[in-house]
């Protein structure tokens, strides 16, 4: 009776411990759903971002410009943006006729690793995936585990619905695909379109949804989003809705992305300074960055002949506002002379001496310009130790 007791509960045991590695197995088996929405329209990394969710060195990335009529520039801005990544891709066109092409729309798409979905009218592109049989391809492809993707309209096409151009004299209302159960609104910074989503939210037309900024994507996994990224601190995504009778727009955390080989944030010293020239002359030497961009600014503005004194006092009162140094050899100096733009002054460390090496266009905010900085100051390092000076202005 001892022994049966015994075996019994190894048989038991050993079955549970079989389940559970079954549904582990199971578990490993089943493929994740993966939609990555952008509140623009793409860009190289929005690209980057798709490339590494594949986890491939060399992806295969289709390309459907449907929504602005397979356009030949959007094609060619897409394939230039594919030749810098080095990446190849398949561009599915649908503007065709049966002896154009030798594959079909499914063997297209369901044989890639990603879809990205164009910017344009996201009414006559739904329009015409119904027509085709693309929108059921995309459900198959989404089942699969091909990563599904896109900015503008290819954001909008994945929801419920969501707030578009697509009609004639206003912003209206477009029922998507309804594969994230939710309410979409890209292009958010548009005080009209944020205006229109959250009146519809409020009068219950539509459900609560998520919205983004040009530059800021949403990622989700099985319905759900899961990670919030951004170029910038001024694109954001939002998490809208109506709680206690009052709708909510709430700021998620985002993830900044990065180029490759940018800088970490430990790699690189911040000094706040905070000063105009006027506030900081005089300066005749170039043994730190902040000395050589005020000497540097003296001999290129400041100099000029016939310059007014209107002229004269705008210059001075141009303010340092950051200046960022990179293994005491490169400086950027974040300087407010422009009035959309921060201004990003370039210094190379020559044995003491702080040499100009140009001029960039840091950014529309601080922290833009401390992206611009560690995004190019490998660059710059490269450039500064082939050539002792430098004087390009880079746009």
């Amino acid at each position: 009776m001892k022994h049966r007791a015994i075996w019994l509960l190894l048989v038991l045991i050993f079955s549970i411990t079989g389940i559970e590695s079954l549904r582990a197995q199971q578990n490993t088996n089943e493929k994740n759903e993966t939609i990555f929405v952008w509140g623009g329209d793409i860009n190289l990394k929005f690209v980057q971002y798709i490339v590494d969710l594949t986890k491939k060195d060399n992806p295969k990335i289709c390309y459907l410009p449907t929504a602005s009529a397979d356009n030949q520039d959007n094609i060619k801005y897409w394939s230039n943006i594919c030749n810098t990544l080095k990446i190849d891709t398949i561009i599915l066109k649908v503007w065709v006729s049966s002896s154009e092409n030798n594959q079909s729309f499914e063997d297209i798409l369901l044989n890639s690793d990603a879809i990205v979905v164009g910017g344009g009218n996201t009414l006559n592109m739904l329009g015409i995936w119904k027509a085709q049989g693309i929108d059921t391809i995309l459900q198959k492809a989404l089942k699969k585990g091909i990563i599904l993707s896109g900015g503008s309209a290819g954001s909008i096409c994945w929801f419920q619905n969501g707030i578009s151009d697509s009609r004639p004299v206003n912003l209206s209302l477009v029922n998507g695909l309804g594969y994230l159960s939710y309410s979409n609104c890209p292009h958010y910074s548009d005080e009209n379109r944020k205006n229109l989503f959250h009146q519809m939210i409020i009068n219950k037309k539509i459900s609560s949804g998520y919205a983004s900024d040009e530059r800021a994507g949403v990622l989700f996994k099985n319905g759900k989003a899961v990670e919030f990224v951004s170029q910038s601190d001024k694109h954001n995504s939002y998490s809208v809705y109506i709680e206690k009778g009052t709708l909510q727009a709430k700021k998620m955390e985002s993830r900044i992305l990065l180029k490759k080989n940018a800088l970490l944030e430990n790699d690189f010293t911040v000094f706040s300074i905070n000063m105009t020239i006027e506030e900081l002359l005089p300066f005749d030497n170039k043994t730190t960055p902040q000395n050589a961009f005020i000497a540097t600014v003296k001999e290129s503005r400041l100099a000029k002949e016939g310059l007014s004194e209107i002229e004269k006092n705008k210059i001075l009162n141009i303010r340092i506002v950051k200046i960022f140094v990179y293994n005491n050899k490169l400086a950027g100096i974040v300087n407010n002379a422009y009035e959309d733009y921060y201004g990003l002054w370039y210094f190379y460390n020559n044995n003491g001496t702080w040499e100009s090496l140009g001029e960039d266009l840091g950014g529309e905010t601080i922290f833009e310009s401390e992206i611009t900085f560690r995004e190019k100051a490998k660059i710059m390092m490269d450039r500064a130790t082939q050539s002792a000076t430098t004087h390009t202005v880079f746009r």
